[in-house]
């Protein structure tokens, strides 16, 4: 069986980090979340809220960059010990998205992405519920979703297998579609 890189991408509010964390709690793999490793890198908790302005401070381009250097280094440490390895994050980059096919290449596994949407209302109230989460790790706010939106690279022939994951249905429904394409690259 063959070691796999499974990239949960998509918008704020989206659903990737709940799906990451299903996935990897029925598989029991790792994943690793680019909101915790990001503001592991600033030296804060993963649960402080960094209110920023859209592209600003821990998420400028060049502080983004060096989270997602630091989610490569960590996959590449579970896939030497022989796992499978989730990634979470908005990967809005089509160069990130690239990073970790040439990762992948490198390292002789499979990648796959899975992008996580629903209806931009239905990613706003989320946005909202998570800000009332003292648990939450994400800093995703309403008034940034459309920036957001609008500084999202397109996919390209590249970024496939693809698998487009409606996040609005049932979870256990979700979980399953996921799995499913998931077991299809092992």
């Amino acid at each position: 069986m063959g070691r796999l890189i499974v990239v949960v991408f998509g918008l704020m509010g989206s659903g990737k980090s709940n799906r990451s964390r299903a996935l990897a709690a029925s598989l029991n793999w790792p994943v690793i979340h680019s909101d915790a490793v990001r503001k592991t890198l600033a030296g804060l908790k993963p649960t402080d809220r960094v209110p920023v302005e859209f592209g600003q401070g821990i998420y400028a381009e060049d502080f983004s960059t060096r989270t997602y250097d630091e989610m490569l280094r960590q996959a590449c440490a579970h896939l030497a010990a022989g796992r499978n390895v989730i990634l979470d994050g908005s990967y809005k980059r089509s160069a990130e998205r690239a990073r970790v096919r040439r990762l992948a290449q490198d390292q002789g596994v499979r990648v796959v992405f899975v992008y996580c949407e629903c209806p931009p209302e239905v990613a706003r109230e989320r946005l909202g519920i998570r800000l009332t989460d003292p648990e939450a790790i994400s800093d995703g706010r309403v008034e940034l979703f459309a920036d957001q939106a609008r500084d999202f690279d397109p996919f390209t022939p590249e970024d496939r297998p693809l698998l487009r994951l409606d996040t609005t249905r049932d979870p256990a429904v979700v979980l399953e579609e996921l799995k499913s394409f998931v077991q299809i690259y092992l």
